[in-house]
């Protein structure tokens, strides 16, 4: 296998090692652990670490090892604002020409949002990915690949698929008004949208764990 696949599979394997929590936040580690863990050489474990601290997953600490990072609450804050943006331009750069998709596409993430709130029992971990997908879906309604890519990697950042904090007691009676009013405003124009996605943010800020 060449060394640019190795070091694909290494930053592959330990990337979601962090996403999982197989690899906590705020635990240390090492090249020579990481290595052993996966029976493999050190160059590529030690290329994939370097990209890792390059997108905020680690630190490298000379003489000390690597340091998996928490989420600070500056760090979540500005990536929060990060996605936010992308959403906010994808939307704005296509309105003009997609207003019919984007209100039918605003009916029908309604629809099964309520779908879930409506269920026997409020289930977050069902919640959560929906909030994913219809946020996602509004940026590959623009079809700009390279912004599709960034929303991603932003959210793999935050780490997404572990705060479900906002759809528990006792946010989630705030969280389910806000992202109906912000499916809902959708079709109203931009500047409703607009409002209601920065209120959307500051829910988010508030519950992020």
């Amino acid at each position: 296998m060449s060394t640019s696949s190795l070091r694909q599979q290494a930053y592959e394997t330990i990337h979601q090692w962090i996403i999982t929590g197989k690899l906590p936040k705020g635990q240390a580690t090492s090249e020579v652990e990481l290595s052993s863990l996966m029976d493999m050489s050190r160059t590529p474990v030690r290329a994939a670490l370097q990209q890792l601290e390059q997108e905020g997953f680690v630190r490298i600490v000379p003489k000390h090892g690597v340091i998996v990072l928490d989420s600070s609450a500056q760090r979540v804050s500005d990536l929060l604002e990060i996605m936010i943006s992308f959403i906010l331009f994808s939307v704005n750069a296509v309105w003009d020409l997609k207003q019919q998709e984007i209100a039918e596409y605003s009916t029908n993430k309604l629809q099964f949002l309520n779908a879930l709130l409506e269920a026997d029992t409020l289930d977050p971990d069902a919640l959560v990915p929906f909030e994913f997908e219809f946020l996602h879906g509004l940026i590959q309604i623009c079809h700009n690949e390279e912004m599709s890519k960034m929303f991603v990697h932003t959210t793999t950042r935050l780490f997404w698929s572990n705060n479900n904090k906002r759809w528990k007691a006792p946010n989630y009676l705030e969280t389910s008004h806000t992202v109906i009013q912000l499916i809902a405003l959708i079709p109203s124009g931009l500047e409703p949208f607009r409002d209601a996605l920065f209120q959307y943010l500051q829910i988010l800020k508030r519950t992020w764990v």
